[in-house]
């Protein structure tokens, strides 16, 4: 072989396993994005969702209420928190928040999962600067201050709702908070005892934040 057919052989073999990681690294992420959608399709039942610990934080908490984003560019809807995931572990298959998105009649409908884990336990174990991530998408900060709560970092998931502005974005221009005063959900119309124990309970848990309910 000479030297340029072993050139050519080494291009082509580089070439090669390039393509094997990339083919890796989506077929990995499509595996994480299939666990998290296993882990969540129950939760199309928002009564599901409360017995398994998710629930609103009370009113006039900010996140009690469906959120618009500020510019125009869509919203996000309702979310639900579930205090015993709010940890220092991200898992594909445990969303820290469920969001639920009114329809045109008000009723809510599972539009997204969010994963969340708050600055000060990230950078606890990690360096500063540093990033969390899944599915392959780096979080995205927030200095909490629009929420009441300490940063974190975020990375919404719109498995459920389509999303023009991409499927990572964390607002959808295909969600409005026009028709949220008539949603379902604790303190309003269909709200279940089940979902309600389910709600107060998260507000009794160990939270790695203070939600400021006056």
């Amino acid at each position: 072989m000479n030297r340029r057919s072993a050139r050519l052989a080494a291009a082509v073999v580089a070439t090669v396993a390039l393509s094997s990681l990339i083919v890796g690294g989506v077929s990995a992420d499509r595996g994480s994005l299939s666990a998290a959608r296993e882990a969540s399709a129950r939760f199309h039942d928002v009564r599901l969702a409360g017995r398994a610990g998710f629930g609103q934080p009370p009113a006039p908490a900010p996140l009690h209420f469906c959120i618009s984003s500020l510019n125009g560019t869509g919203a996000m809807g309702f979310h639900y928190i579930n205090a015993g995931n709010l940890d220092k572990v991200l898992d594909p298959a445990k969303p820290e928040v469920l969001v639920y998105a009114p329809d045109r009649n008000g009723r809510l409908k599972l539009a997204a999962l969010e994963y969340v884990i708050f600055q000060g336990d990230w950078y606890a174990d990690h360096a500063q600067g540093t990033m969390p991530s899944l599915f392959g998408e780096e979080f995205m900060p927030n200095d909490g201050s629009r929420f009441e709560i300490p940063p974190f970092f975020a990375l919404h998931v719109w498995l459920y709702q389509s999303n023009p502005s991409g499927m990572f974005a964390p607002f959808n221009p295909n969600v409005s908070c026009d028709t949220a005063a008539a949603s379902a959900g604790p303190g309003g119309r269909g709200a279940t005892a089940s979902l309600a124990r389910a709600t107060a309970t998260a507000r009794d848990q160990r939270w790695a934040c203070s939600i400021k309910t006056a």
